[in-house]
């Protein structure tokens, strides 16, 4: 007697990891490399170097299949012993009848003298244990061998194409073996007699129907938690299959309930011949190589048929969530990898919305939206939240380069608003970051490579009070100005400046940031006749036409008006965290908050006229910093290329690397002297987490 056992729900995908030092120093991001050779040997090859450390899997092991010459299928499960420096590997069992059935091949079994070739076994693919999304039952692994097939004697008699791809499908099941309950009774007869122990437990395969393609596949890969199959054949076309039953999946215009956006119509337009693709890691795009070695990029799009008219609303929502599920799929399963899925969104909005800025703000709304409601992100910070806190969320990272992704238009367009509110954060993030470890050293030659972020700082402030002050003035002007002329306003100048202090966000790293600066500043104004880089940074200070001191008040005036409005209108926090996601991802400040915003505007700003020169506030430089549309900044950009990291102006003739998400570039030097080690590991990769590309001495795209 037998019966199943569960693999779990929970399954942890056994891949290798780097064993090259155990114990609690230790860094994960070391690479390693299971290789089997033809001679059947195993091998892991890993990075050597301090800090490395072998994570464990779920079971401390691998599934391995093999084909031998003698055409068997052998499943191996592999292990590693630390401790004599080994590999363990147990033989569960041999597949010795592992051809495809007559019935799929439409013949009987060639014979040995036949001049037609058998099917050839050309790869063998294990899929982990899953589970299924609509019953919640536990999925065991599935093996799956692929047979090619290249001829057929009676294949124009049966119609069958001479050339097709043979899936041959086992499903494997751990099952342990119990002894009939007589056996116990005979122990127990025995006074003090030993119990029976429990048997060990075996692996079971059960053959499933086999399933038929008549293209020849150049690539397989699992997806969504090991649920969808993606084949991609060498007519460079890709098909998404069920894992269960190997159907493919396709349109179904069902809008209530989004799986995955080949259901939602979006797929890959046919393509050329190739030998050889690769899908991205979102599986929204795909590379296929032909014969030339010529490589052909393609994402997923509505075809045409669907695209000769307008979509309907339901269809733009339905492809945004799905897009979503994606994005979840993303920061859950492989790390930052998402630029595929912001191309294949950008593209979409390219074919079916560009000539609806109204329904394109909305698809990108909605979408922000839910990600932030989806992935159950704390963004409400109006309360007494320490700094620390966000910062080590990597989250918030993520979510905002993807928000500033889907805002880019090109090199020199510019952005939308929701995307100036993710790169202002983003920036004032790094600069926390920075703030927080790089100035705790305090060298003269550390604070000096600060200069930039110090200076970027300063002047994002300065945009924002200018912007405050002309929004003061217009209710001078214009009278009394209600919230959707605001609204309106902010709008049609596409500027976040209200927005960055009302979201509490931006507004916590403001307030943490001004701790250092303002701690640069006294230390600079007192050193600043012993040190020329000190002079330097007191001069700098002392050209803002807004002091650090000035703006550390309007943030208190924000934060009180906002906690004031919350606590008297006694606002929910549910309410408080759909407040917040609406100023993130719109870029304006919602009625709810129309109070502080007036107070703001016409007592805050009209007791602070005597304390700032409004004459030099105006004609302050802020074309550089990568906010404002108006003509000097469209001007900088053409002419000039900014180091995102550091915060300075490209020198002529440097190499440049270039992000390869949101396009931003840096020196491509070597580090300043003094700079400790965890900076120059910070420069790895761009402000919004990607990485880099380096491009020469070219701009870049």
């Amino acid at each position: 007697m037998a019966k199943p056992r569960s693999f779990g729900s929970r399954f942890k995908h056994p891949g290798p990891h780097n064993p090259s030092l155990l114990g609690e120093q230790s860094n994960k991001n070391k690479a390693a490399l299971v290789v089997i050779t033809k001679a059947g040997y195993i091998r892991l090859l890993y990075q050597g170097g301090d800090g490395a450390r072998w994570l464990e899997c779920k079971d401390q092991s691998l599934l391995v299949a093999t084909h031998s010459v003698a055409k068997q299928i052998r499943i191996y499960r592999v292990g590693v012993d630390w401790s004599l420096q080994c590999f363990v590997v147990d033989h569960l069992k041999t597949i010795v009848d592992c051809s495809p059935t007559s019935n799929i091949l439409g013949e009987s079994r060639l014979p040995s003298a036949s001049p037609y070739p058998h099917p050839q076994l050309y790869h063998l693919e294990i899929l982990s244990p899953t589970t299924d999304v609509r019953t919640k039952d536990t999925i065991p692994p599935l093996l799956i061998a692929f047979f090619c097939s290249t001829g057929n004697h009676n294949a124009q008699s049966s119609g069958v194409n001479e050339i097709s791809t043979i899936m041959v499908r086992w499903e494997l099941a751990s099952i342990e073996s119990i002894l009939h309950p007589s056996f116990s009774q005979l122990a127990s007869k025995k006074p003090n007699g030993p119990s029976m122990g429990d048997l060990q437990s075996d692996i079971t395969f059960k053959r499933l129907q086999d399933v038929r393609v008549n293209k020849i596949l150049v690539a397989v890969r699992d997806l969504n938690l090991a649920t969808i199959l993606a084949l991609c054949p060498s007519d460079g076309s890709v098909e998404f299959r069920c894992r269960n039953t190997l159907d493919p999946l396709l349109r179904d215009n069902t809008l209530d309930r989004a799986s995955g956006m080949a259901q939602m119509g979006l797929e890959f337009l046919p393509g050329d011949p190739c030998l050889h693709s690769a899908l991205s890691p979102s599986a929204c795009a795909v590379v296929t190589l032909d014969e030339r070695n010529a490589a052909t990029l393609r994402f997923m799009q509505i075809p045409q048929v669907y695209g000769d008219n307008r979509l309907d609303d339901a269809v733009y929502e339905a492809v945004a969530v799905a897009s979503l599920m994606q994005f979840n799929m993303a920061c859950g399963g492989y790390g930052n990898h998402h630029d595929d899925l912001s191309a294949t969104m950008q593209l979409f909005q390219q074919q079916h919305l560009k000539d609806d800025p109204q329904e394109a703000h909305k698809f990108t709304h909605t979408f922000l939206s839910d990600m932030y409601r989806i992935l159950l992100l704390n963004i409400d910070y109006s309360g007494d939240t320490k700094s620390e806190i966000y910062l080590k969320n990597w989250l918030h990272q993520k979510t905002l380069s993807m928000q500033l992704s889907l805002g880019y238009r090109g090199e020199r367009e510019h952005r939308t608003l929701s995307s100036k509110v993710a790169f202002a954060i983003l920036q004032l993030r790094w600069a926390a970051l920075t703030f927080a470890m790089g100035l705790k050293l305090n060298p003269p030659e550390t604070v000096r490579s600060f200069f930039g972020i110090f200076s970027w700082t300063l002047s994002l402030i300065n945009f924002i009070m200018d912007e405050l002050f002309t929004l003061s003035a217009e209710f001078d002007e214009h009278g009394p100005m209600n919230h959707e002329l605001l609204e309106a306003r902010i709008r049609a100048g596409n500027t976040p400046a209200l927005a960055l202090l009302f979201i509490s966000q931006s507004r916590l790293l403001f307030k943490y940031n001004l701790r250092f600066v303002k701690g640069i500043h006294v230390e600079a104004t007192q050193t600043r006749s012993h040190n020329p880089i000190w002079r330097e940074i007191a001069n700098m200070f002392s050209n803002s036409p807004v002091p650090p001191h000035q703006f550390e008040k309007v943030l208190a005036e924000v934060e009180s008006s906002v906690r004031s409005l919350y606590a008297s209108n006694q606002i929910p926090d549910s309410e408080r965290r759909n407040i917040e996601t609406n100023m993130l991802v719109s870029g304006t400040v919602p009625s709810k908050l129309w109070p502080a915003v007036e107070s703001l505007l016409t007592k805050t700003l009209k007791g602070m006229e005597g304390d700032i020169n409004r004459a030099d506030l105006f004609f302050h430089d802020i074309s550089w910093i990568g906010l404002s549309d108006d003509p000097a900044s469209d001007q900088w950009r053409r002419e000039h290329r900014l180091d995102i990291v550091r915060k300075i102006e490209v020198r002529k003739g440097l190499n440049v690397r270039q992000c390869t998400r949101c396009c931003a570039v840096m020196e491509d030097a070597a580090p300043p002297k003094g700079m400790v080690g965890w900076l120059v590991n910070m420069w790895r990769t761009c402000v919004c987490g990607n990485w880099w590309m380096d491009m020469g001495d070219k701009r870049g795209v």
